[in-house]
């Protein structure tokens, strides 16, 4: 009887998987494995998702190369495949391909090499080189692409395809004494019974370098003691270290005394581990402690032999979310986040894969840790909108953490003073337990917060700076105690755009509907959005004038305006500019940690999670700027960041102070979050929410079609709508749509896109893979799908 494999790819393919026989002897693979197999003219890696005796009714052709010798994904793992997948609307090959780091994938390289000697200068130079990437190949001959197909029929050249890896198991090469062979101490030199001596003195085998140093010798002895068989030089494995810089310079220290809030929270988790297995949402205001009580619960699950998952969701609060829980746990953590090296974050997936680590600190992605014996996971700041995916597959990372927890039998904890108004909704529906922490630690006080309304300030103090008066003073106060100053803007960059005083057109990113974004190190103007460069012109594209003007402000220009009020302060610049290369972020903060910085500007970076005591004052330079985008979550991320970003001041001793400059003081954003008033603003925005029929209360899926073709793009969404309109699960006045994208163009891709909402999420997700399988894409059009989307743009 004949094996049928069923695999899919990281890439959308057809249907989503497709169909390959087992040769005759060969032995049946594992589902979860990898496997090379022909797709048309391509050589392509896939995972094997299902295996069958089932005759298709189409030809199938043989399966190829089985990569693993065992499945990289246990069976709970596979199920969260395929859950995830159906709810994002995405194939599973795309999912088991986000689960696995970098540094385990693999890819098929085209090579090609001379199989002649002739005279063609294009196959002598290949000939000198065995064989080549087929592309590196093209670039060195271009014009050689029409003379390939008749090189390949002669059997000058043939084309192989090499498998890779990102990277792998780090090998170094060690010395050991030889078992077999007894050492006799004088038929030895005096410098190499230094050699032995030393080597014994060894805790681990130590390379011949090493090995030189320690003994004080040159290589010459222990290249005579590998002669003499004395010592083997053998091949091993050592782990990459992951970089752990110490912020507070403090020494570990043992768990402190519970608040009574925090002894209610903890005592509510263990509750629910122990009978429903419900998710916790702890709303708990900033400062209150929730880190300990993650770290009490932690414990907890340790001592019952049991593995967690704690999930930030930021980059830049990974280090710090690590130092306390090394702190606390030592080498028994591991971390998991973007800015590792492939070969660091190979390394951390074995040490979790095989049980050495049983607690993972980590971004969004951290979900999919591979960790037997899963007790938790933890979601700190759950109200981040970082959690959710932004390509393919588009999965929110605690929507995973739920599933996972129900497949593991796992609890799931969730903790944030702002959460998301699905997640804090669903506390009202019972899905969802909730507990809440409404003092701070050591009955500290929360900061005062001031108001600046920008409009006074322009019009009756004629000030035109982007800071106020009040937080000039403000700022000198804080730096005369020597204290800090951290200091938020939501945009990166010196200027928010370029734009000519004569015509009034700001220059724009000629593949993107948006501003260039001037940068002041480099003197260039970017794109966010394509990173397309440009130099600032010397007169406007438009109408030829010199009047070219820099408007609005970024980091870089608040970090120059501050240190040209402040020019004795030592200031720095916190964001994705500024942090670049690897280290840097970790070394930035250790310098603010140690009070080597007396200013911190920054962007989302130090919005969040950050904890340091020595901050007592914050200034947000522009509280309003996410209210202007068209998104129906902006009022809810204004809030969030508001609050959170004010309760980085008065974490320690001294009280704690926040300047807020706004041009919208009465919005409800703004004003809840003056006193972190989360259910005031809650009642507000899920009315709101209601009424216009938006989530929690709708189920929503947002669809772009794109494409270099605008008319093309444009067919094919008023096609995709035609097809919904037609299907009897849609209501039309929940199908909005199809229209040009907040950003209509962005890489040269025109965009448009439509929106649908229904009551039930499965009824969404099964209506929209029936509907979006029928869709015909002519040309590049491309369609991206987004289940629930937490960005609109």
């Amino acid at each position: 009887m004949t094996f049928y494999v069923e695999v899919s790819f990281p890439d959308p393919i057809g249907e989503g998987t497709l169909t390959y026989h087992l040769p005759p002897g060969r032995e049946v693979p594992l589902i979860g494995c990898r496997v090379v197999v022909p797709v048309q003219n391509r050589r392509l890696i896939g995972y094997i998702t299902h295996i069958h005796q089932t005759l298709p009714t189409f030809k199938t052709v043989a399966l190829g190369e089985v990569l693993d010798p065992l499945p990289l994904f246990s069976q709970a793992m596979l199920e969260l495949a395929a859950i995830t997948a159906n709810d994002c609307a995405c194939n599973i090959g795309e999912v088991l391909h986000a689960m696995l780091p970098g540094g385990i994938k693999q890819k098929i390289v085209r090579m090609i090499r001379a199989c002649s000697d002739s005279a063609e200068p294009a196959l002598q130079w290949l000939r000198q080189r065995d064989q080549v990437p087929y592309s590196s190949f093209m670039e060195a001959f271009p014009t050689a692409a029409g003379q390939i197909k008749n090189w390949l029929e002669s059997g000058a050249v043939e084309i192989l395809h090499s498998i890779t890896a990102n990277s792998g198991p780090r090998m170094i090469k060690v010395l050991r004494l030889n078992p077999e062979m007894a050492v006799e101490p004088d038929k030895l030199t005096p410098k190499e019974r230094q050699a032995v001596q030393a080597l014994l003195s060894c805790a681990s085998a130590p390379t011949a370098a090493h090995l030189c140093r320690m003994a004080g010798i040159s290589s010459a002895p222990v290249n005579q003691l590998k002669k003499k068989g004395l010592l083997l030089e053998i091949e091993e494995r050592v782990m990459r270290q992951v970089a752990d810089t110490d912020y507070y310079r403090r020494p570990a220290e043992m768990p402190p005394e519970l608040s009574e809030d925090q002894q209610k929270v903890l005592a509510e988790i263990k509750d629910a581990y122990a009978t429903d297995k419900k998710p916790v949402l702890v709303l708990g205001v900033t400062c209150s402690g929730k880190t300990e009580v993650y770290l009490r619960w932690v414990a907890e699950i340790i001592a019952m032999h049991k593995t967690a998952i704690v999930l930030v969701p930021e980059i830049s609060l990974t280090p710090q979310m690590m130092k306390r829980f090394t702190d606390r746990f030592q080498s028994q953590v591991a971390i998991l986040h973007s800015k590792l090296s492939d070969g660091e974050r190979f390394d951390q997936w074995e040490k979790i894969r095989r049980g050495i680590c049983p607690v993972v600190v980590g971004a969004r992605s951290a979900v999919f840790a591979p960790l037997p014996r899963l007790g938790t996971i933890i979601l700190d700041e759950e109200g981040e909108p970082s959690f959710k995916q932004g390509d393919s597959p588009r999965y929110h990372a605690r929507e995973v953490a739920n599933h996972r927890c129900r497949l593991e039998n796992a609890e799931l904890v969730m903790g944030s003073a702002t959460p998301t108004i699905d997640s804090f909704y669903k506390c009202s529906t019972g899905a969802f337990r909730l507990v809440e922490m409404n003092s701070r630690v050591s009955d500290r006080r929360p900061p005062l917060v001031r108001v600046v309304d920008m409009r006074h300030e322009l019009v009756a103090r004629k000030n035109r700076s982007i800071f106020s008066q009040q937080l000039g003073d403000s700022i000198r106060k804080t730096l005369a105690a020597h204290k800090q100053v951290i200091l938020y803007l939501n945009r990166r960059g010196y200027s928010s755009f370029v734009f000519c005083r004569e015509c009034g057109k700001a220059i724009e990113c000629p593949k993107c509907n948006v501003s260039l974004v001037y940068h002041t190190g480099s003197q260039i103007m970017r794109c966010h959005y394509c990173s397309e460069i440009q130099t600032v012109p010397d007169l406007c594209p438009t109408c030829g004038s010199r009047a070219i003007k820099f408007f609005g402000a970024g980091t870089q220009r608040v970090e120059s305006e501050a240190k040209r009020y402040f020019p004795t302060a030592r200031i720095q610049r916190l964001d994705s500019d500024s942090v670049s290369t690897k280290g840097s972020m970790e070394e930035i903060l250790d310098h603010f940690g140690r009070g080597e910085i007396d200013i911190l500007v920054g962007t989302q970076m130090v919005a969040k999670g950050l904890d340091f005591p020595n901050v007592t004052l914050v200034g947000i330079l522009a509280a309003d700027s996410l209210l202007r985008l068209p998104d129906f979550r902006a009022s809810e991320r204004n809030f969030s960041l508001l609050a959170q970003v004010s309760g980085r001041a008065g974490r320690g001793d001294c009280p704690g102070e926040v300047v807020l400059q706004t041009y919208y003081p009465e919005h409800h954003s703004i004003q809840f979050a003056l006193t972190e008033n989360y259910h005031g603003f809650y009642a507000k925005e899920a009315r709101l929410r209601q009424e216009t029929f938006f989530p929690p209360y709708m189920e929503l899926a947002s669809f772009i079609v794109s494409g270099t073709d605008k008319q093309r793009a444009a067919d094919t969404a008023k096609a995709l709508r035609d097809l919904f309109s037609a299907h009897p699960a849609v209501r039309a006045d929940l199908l909005l749509g199809p229209a040009p994208a907040a950003i209509e163009r962005i890489n040269d891709r025109y965009r448009f896109q439509l929106l649908l909402k229904m009551a039930d999420f499965n009824e969404l997700t099964r209506t929209v893979k029936e509907v979006c399988r029928q869709l015909k894409k002519p040309g590049d059009t491309r369609l991206s799908i987004d289940i629930n989307p937490c960005f609109m743009l």
